[in-house]
């Protein structure tokens, strides 16, 4: 993480890049756009804006002349792409977003900075969690508060928890003074798929990471997902991955399975 000035015209990149890590920056002062040359969309930066570099994905970010370009970065691997992106239901063709920090944000920042700088070896894993932690809170902050940033992101909330419930998607829009088939048009547009889709896909990605990361039996995490029956969990699981539970299960842990069995006192 840090803060970089881009004030000569040897400091800008003119052609589409990609990257192997994912990042967020907020521009403090300055202007210019982002260019995602996937979506063949533009979008206009200014003090306030922030913006997210996603593993892989070619764009540009163009700064105007002498505009007094100040950045705050902050770079993460690859591995946490994914996890924002499902969990803060980012997309790819919008990338971008404002937020107001708070004086608590750049004294946060400020302190994370310092402790990556100091840290000893043993203490980076903890810094690694709060730099994500930091990063979330700043992704979250670009959300704004309108009527539909409020419905989309609710939903989100209410479609992908709980699964072991049944969700009346209805009566949660009837609840909160919304039209069913309004929601239903703006969250499909806004996420790229219908609200049933995106609970399938939440929970499918629930069941993936209880099979790939626990020895709970398959039953309990079908019954914890809400599924009638072992059967029909499995039968949907291989329906929607290719693979039985027990077949995604011997595949994802095939990797750790040494690291599984060797008790804890002998792992250095």
């Amino acid at each position: 993480m840090g803060i970089q000035n881009k004030p000569e015209p040897g400091d800008r990149i003119t052609t589409p890049t990609s990257f192997s890590f994912f990042s967020v920056s907020w521009l403090a002062r300055g202007s210019g756009c982002y260019e995602n040359s996937i979506a063949g969309q533009r979008y206009p930066l200014y003090a306030g804006s922030v913006f997210l570099r996603r593993p892989e994905l070619e764009h540009l970010i163009r700064v105007d002349a002498e505009s007094g370009w100040l950045e705050y970065w902050l770079h993460l691997g690859n591995f946490a792409w994914p996890f924002f992106r499902n969990y803060l239901s980012l997309r790819d063709d919008n990338l971008t977003g404002y937020f107001d920090p708070s004086p608590e944000w750049f004294a946060r920042f400020d302190m994370l900075m310092n402790r990556l700088e100091t840290a000893p070896e043993d203490a980076l894993l903890e810094c690694a969690m709060e730099l994500c932690a930091f990063a979330a809170d700043c992704v979250r902050q670009t959300r704004g508060s309108g009527e539909e940033e409020d419905m989309i992101h609710r939903g989100c909330e209410f479609l992908g928890t709980n699964f072991a419930e049944n969700r009346d998607l209805h009566a949660f829009c009837l609840k909160n003074g919304w039209g069913y088939e309004r929601f239903r048009k703006l969250f499909t547009d806004r996420i790229g798929i219908s609200p049933n889709h995106y609970r399938i896909q939440r929970r499918m990605a629930a069941a993936k990471s209880l099979l790939a990361q626990t020895y709970r039996s398959v039953e309990s995490i079908a019954r914890e997902l809400g599924y009638c029956s072992v059967f029909d969990f499995s039968a949907k699981f291989k329906a929607y991955t290719g693979l039985s539970p027990s077949g995604f299960r011997r595949k994802a842990q095939a990797p750790y399975r040494d690291f599984f069995h060797t008790p804890l006192n002998l792992i250095k």
